[in-house]
């Protein structure tokens, strides 16, 4: 049998119907939880709830997730309540906009299960796993990916088959985003464009190989460039794959990402 748990758990959810049922089997596993569906009322629902821990939709109305944390942060009294980010519909985690040391853990997928939350609600509190350990088990080694490109189109449609394909996706939109993404969180594998807007993806590559500890991470490149040159300028600066666009299919995009160590 389930006992209280006593926390209180804000949910910030922009659909309705999932908020409703992770409120609910949250609610069966002795939680107390308050559900907003908007972000307009995300502000005042946490100071008058002052909960234990939010999890908090990026995609909302009146508000979107990153201007909540951002307000939520300027506050000191509210500053240190611990959040999850959640993206549910295939729209990729601009780390960019999240402010560093704001997010306690990160819940990407386009079918995310209630198992799969209260697996880590459960484990951020300490609690004893109840149910979901399968699910969670495969969301704890799930791939953690920073993915570098700023073709809004090619973004969306990639972003989508990564993310219902299993993988964690952090975005940036240029080499100075993702240079701020790599400061907050180490991914396991990062896949960059070379023709960026400023900074080029060697440029990227370049500074991952000067800096010990990003020199570590597996890099692939996915670009519509395809000269010897530069795909042997990629893999001089540590590049492991490299990727023509326009010459390989999604499928093969997903096998690549997963074979890179």
């Amino acid at each position: 049998m389930t006992t209280d748990k006593k926390e209180k758990i804000l949910i910030i959810e922009g659909d309705g119907d999932f908020g409703e049922s992770i409120s609910e089997a949250l609610k069966k596993e002795g939680y107390n939880t308050f559900l907003v569906k908007n972000g307009a009322e995300a502000m005042k629902s946490i100071v008058d709830t002052l909960p234990h821990l939010i999890l908090l939709d990026v995609v909302l109305t009146g508000a979107d997730g990153y201007d909540i944390l951002e307000k939520k942060q300027a506050e000191p009294l509210l500053a240190k309540i611990p959040v999850f980010l959640l993206s549910t519909q295939g729209v990729p985690i601009n780390m960019r906009r999240v402010p560093t040391g704001s997010v306690a853990d990160f819940l990407m997928a386009l079918h995310m299960s209630p198992a799969e939350v209260i697996e880590k609600v459960n484990r951020h509190f300490g609690h004893e796993a109840t149910m979901g350990a399968a699910d969670a088990s495969a969301d704890a080694n799930k791939k953690k990916i920073l993915w570098v490109e700023d073709d809004k189109l090619i973004g969306t449609i990639l972003a989508k088959k990564l993310i219902s394909s299993g993988f964690d996706l952090f975005h940036a939109k240029n080499g100075e985003e993702a240079l701020e993404a790599l400061k907050s969180s180490i991914p396991d594998a990062v896949v960059v464009d070379l023709m960026l807007p400023g900074m080029t993806g060697f440029d990227i590559l370049q500074k991952m190989q000067m800096d010990p500890q990003l020199k570590k991470i597996p890099t692939m490149v996915l670009s519509n460039l395809s000269k010897p040159s530069d795909i042997e300028k990629a893999k001089m600066l540590g590049a492991k794959k490299f990727l023509v666009k326009a010459a390989t299919s999604l499928d093969q995009i997903v096998e690549e990402i997963k074979g890179l160590k």
